[in-house]
């Protein structure tokens, strides 16, 4: 004898709630083997994938090494040409690629000199798909007042880096990608800062991110001599920085430390709106960036987000060092191989 109908009708309701409840399926991830490889970032450039990072050879000694794919399945290594007079460039470990305009940057260092300070090389594509090491003063990324070169973006006006010197947060800024110009000291940007990162805005302007007076801070040039300050909320009494940015349409989203989580914050007409906070026990932010309505945040694991105020923690086989994505395909880099899945 079967149920009776109100014990049909709890049936039908218990069932409704179990798949209420039920977790959503986590997509599958396939493994991309590139041989040798240590990668350490991706971005989606004109249609094509790259990964980015080194090789090693037996004894330990690293080469700049990159891969890239139109579709993240079939993979071709990039061949890199370094400057005959270049002693690091043949040792680089590249850590960003940024593309604008068919053009396509790269940057990266190899530790050298007494005190294994990491010296830097930028990189630009040729014709042919090859990266050839751009030349530069020891003094544009080295010298008494160096100290790092944080990170690398493209935009109209070309490509822009940016980074901490003595005097505080740093930017590079380059209309090719060939020659870049050191803009240190600069009035407005100079001080108790450190600078994580830049975007371009819609309006032809610079934008770099990173933190002054241990709170979370921005700065907009056109040309990089002078720069004007930014109004970001302070998020409360905790110490805060933003680590990365990315461009969200005519929108910039920033991701970084926030206390004793990630915070997030957006620019929107001219205006930082605080976000809020995911994650928890924040290390840095390794990448961000935006695929269609997503925004892709690698932050201690992998963190998806179609506003920036709610975020879900994508589970990834190895740690992840970076991500981006086209239309429904995440690529993820951890350090031995790359990712593939659905957005």
């Amino acid at each position: 004898m079967g149920p009776r109908p109100r014990g049909r009708i709890m049936l039908f309701l218990a069932s409704i709630l179990a798949a209420c409840a039920a977790p959503a399926e986590t997509p599958a991830w396939t493994r991309i083997d590139l041989p040798g490889a240590e990668l350490h970032a991706t971005a989606d450039c004109d249609g094509l994938w790259y990964v980015v990072g080194a090789t090693r050879d037996p004894a330990g000694a690293t080469r700049p090494a990159a891969w890239t794919s139109p579709d993240a399945v079939t993979w071709q290594r990039v061949r890199f040409t370094p400057d005959p007079a270049s002693q690091y460039g043949p040792q680089n470990v590249i850590s960003a690629v940024a593309c604008a305009a068919g053009r396509v940057v790269m940057l990266g260092s190899a530790s050298g000199g007494a005190h294994g300070n990491p010296r830097v090389s930028t990189w630009r594509r040729l014709p042919d798909g090859s990266m050839a090491e751009n030349t530069a003063p020891f003094e544009t990324y080295g010298g008494d007042t160096a100290v790092d070169v944080a990170h690398l973006s493209a935009g109209p006006a070309g490509f822009a880096m940016a980074g901490t010197r003595s005097s505080g947060a740093a930017a590079w800024l380059s209309p090719d990608g060939a020659r870049f110009t050191l803009f240190e000291n600069a009035p407005g940007l100079a001080g108790p800062s450190v600078g994580r990162d830049v975007v371009p805005l819609p309006d032809g302007r610079w934008a770099v991110v990173g933190g002054r007076d241990d709170r979370a801070a921005a700065w907009y040039s056109r040309d990089g001599r002078r720069w004007t300050a930014a109004d970001l909320p302070s998020g409360g009494s905790d110490w805060s920085e933003l680590h990365r940015a990315a461009r969200d349409g005519d929108d910039v989203v920033a991701v970084g430390p926030r206390g004793t989580a990630f915070g997030v914050w957006r620019l929107h007409a001219g205006v930082w709106t605080d976000l809020g906070v995911f994650g928890g026990a924040p290390t840095g932010v390794q990448s961000l960036a935006v695929a269609g309505d997503r925004l892709i945040a690698v932050a201690g694991g992998l963190w998806l987000s179609t506003d920036g105020k709610s975020w879900q923690q994508r589970t990834v086989p190895v740690t992840p060092l970076a991500a981006t994505g086209r239309d429904h395909t995440l690529l993820v880099v951890t350090a031995g191989a790359a990712w593939r899945s659905t957005l």
